[in-house]
């Protein structure tokens, strides 16, 4: 291994010169892909072009570094850049899908694992053997969309109600409408404790069957605040307020001012130190609005929000989505058909008919928060448990904000979150975007890299 040659590559840096929508930035926010997936992918990259320079015969990435080869090809000067130190122009050679080229790329692929391993080591699985960040993860794609469940599942339950009125009718005018009311109540009660109880069980092993080598197991901390909040603004909060702790901003009458005039340490201390630059009163409610729609911060909501989506629609998901809706499907349905019984019968139907505008709210709730369930509560609660106590980085500041939230902020820096969260400044929406069957996917036709001049 020419040991000269790796060092000035993995030296070369593909953001420089640092801005708010760099090459590693918009390789995230376009695939979905995590800050530190990303990290992972553009490491594998450099050694993929290391191999490729010093290899006198054609080597193939992975789908993922393919990726990552084409948006640096649009990063000319960069990609020149590169090359130069490699000292050889690296073709992109894309493949026509034909058998020649079939039997060629395979070899090739073939020939870049066995160098691979005699350069590096064993290959990473996550970059080198699926087709993007969500694959790893290994959870099958649902037949059945949620939102279509749940259509056909309005239906059938309407549909069944003449059935189930003769079927129940009998019983039910035995019973009178105090007796029916609560254990209708008592019911629902312990269906949704139960579910409640069950959902997480099912969903914690879920999270904790994903491979160690999956992104998941390595979240970084603001991540993991906007899984636990939902909020973008409480990570712009931590990093506005690592900040104040570096003494590069300071707080003084409730508005930031810059300290330091030293070079960013990072991209989100750029883009926040441009961003106050830019607004100029040092007004924290505006600097965070403005923060919010910065790609460097829309990277954290883009893949989380695309990672939500992707368990929404795998099977492990639906299947238990489908089970709690019939469940409570069918406690609806007990009370639908009691109340048709009592308009027939011409009895007060008051307090039936409230008790079931109670069921279908609490049922409502119950279906929404399970949809949300694996990210406010799951993934953050395997973190603290499973994950964290074996990490000795746990105990930086950024980890702790994680841990502990907004109790850890700067005392002086407390009045201004605080009054941008009464006034729900720099609210964000979903920005995942949509995660389709190839959330991330990479151009597949990519056969290689020929060598070069």
């Amino acid at each position: 291994m020419d040991n000269t040659l790796w060092k000035k590559i993995m030296e070369f840096d593909l953001d420089h010169p640092m801005s708010e929508y760099g090459f590693s930035t918009r390789l995230a926010i376009e695939n979905f892909w995590t800050i530190d997936f990303t990290q992972k992918a553009i490491v594998e990259y450099k050694k993929f072009m290391y191999l490729a320079g010093t290899s006198d015969l054609m080597v193939s990435p992975s789908e993922i570094i393919d990726v990552v080869w084409h948006q640096h090809l649009i990063f000319t000067q960069s990609y020149s850049d590169l090359c130069a130190i490699i000292g050889k122009n690296i073709q992109h050679i894309p493949s026509t899908h034909n058998k020649e080229d079939f039997e060629k790329f395979k070899l090739a692929k073939q020939r870049t694992k066995k160098l691979y391993h005699d350069t590096f080591g064993e290959q990473p699985q996550e970059i080198w053997e699926f087709s993007d960040m969500y694959e790893s993860l290994a959870l099958p794609k649902a037949k059945f969309k949620v939102r279509t469940f749940i259509i056909f599942g309005i239906l059938i339950l309407l549909a069944l109600i003449t059935p189930f009125y003769f079927l129940l009718r009998p019983l039910y005018v035995q019973i009178n409408s105090g007796d029916f009311l609560t254990g209708y109540a008592v019911l629902l009660g312990v269906a949704l404790i139960g579910l409640k109880i069950f959902n997480s069980t099912y969903l914690f092993q879920v999270v904790r069957n994903f491979k160690s080598y999956t992104f998941l197991h390595s979240l970084r901390p603001q991540e993991l605040v906007y899984l636990k909040t939902q909020k973008l603004a409480n990570v712009v909060h931590g990093s506005v307020n690592q900040l104040i702790q570096e003494n590069v901003l300071s707080v003084k009458n409730e508005k930031l001012y810059i300290k330091s005039e030293d070079a960013p340490a990072n991209i989100e201390a750029f883009t926040i130190l441009e961003t106050i630059k830019s607004v100029g009163t040092g007004n924290y409610p505006p600097i965070l609005k403005r923060l919010i729609d910065k790609p460097v911060f829309n990277v954290v909501s883009n893949a989380m929000d695309a990672f939500k989506k992707y368990v929404i629609k795998s099977q492990s998901f639906g299947k238990l989505f489908y089970w709690n809706f019939i469940i409570l499907s069918v406690i609806m349905l007990l009370g639908l058909v009691r109340l048709t019984t009592g308009i027939i019968r011409e009895k007060p139907i008051d307090l039936i008919a409230m008790l079931l505008l109670i069921t279908l709210a609490f049922t409502s709730i119950h279906l929404i928060r399970l949809s949300t369930l694996v990210v406010t509560n799951i993934v953050p609660k395997f973190y603290r448990n499973e994950v964290l106590p074996t990490r000795e980085e746990t105990k930086s500041w950024d980890w702790q904000y994680f841990l502990m939230g907004s109790a850890l902020l700067s005392t002086s820096f407390i009045p201004m979150v605080n009054y941008t969260n009464r006034n729900d400044f720099g609210s964000s929406s979903d920005s995942g975007g949509s995660c389709s069957s190839g959330c991330g996917s990479s151009c597949s036709s990519c056969g290689g890299c020929g060598g070069g001049d």
